[in-house]
């Protein structure tokens, strides 16, 4: 199971609304000067992601909470948008070459099917009905001792 801190933002009757923030590893090393992928994560902002997750627990907004997601669930979905839509783009540039229809239809013969792919991962996501977060139990409050 994946865990991740959020943020309680909504309660709903049986549900609530929660958000965390995305964070890069970048900016952890000496390397974060020159590095570009650490270039790019300073000059665009982070952003919160949100999710409705069911649950029994009384939860209040501003509320921490721990939430999880199975590692079977976020890997199969990694497959279905990288994977999925690569390998249809290769096989139709391929297709379109072997064909022997040139070059231009090569490249539309790719477009297309990373377009398949993409679209064929689309559908797929919402065959198979991917896992939801769930909540693993709230945090304690902090209390400061100033």
């Amino acid at each position: 199971m994946i865990e991740e801190i959020a943020t309680v933002t909504a309660v709903h009757d049986g549900r609530v609304e929660v958000s965390c923030f995305s964070k890069s590893a970048c900016g952890q090393c000496r390397q974060s000067s020159t590095c570009g992928t650490g270039l790019v994560s300073k000059a665009l902002p982070g952003r919160d992601h949100r999710f409705v997750i069911a649950t029994e627990l009384t939860l209040q907004p501003g509320q921490q909470v721990r939430i999880g997601i199975p590692e079977q669930s976020l890997i199969t979905g990694a497959l279905l948008v990288y994977l999925l839509p690569l390998l249809c783009l290769l096989t139709g540039g391929l297709v379109a070459g072997w064909a022997g229809l040139g070059e231009g239809a090569s490249i539309v013969g790719a477009l297309a099917g990373g377009g398949l792919g993409f679209a064929l991962a689309s559908r797929l996501s919402r065959r198979r009905g991917h896992d939801q977060p769930v909540i693993l139990g709230s945090l304690l409050p902090v209390a400061r001792a100033d």
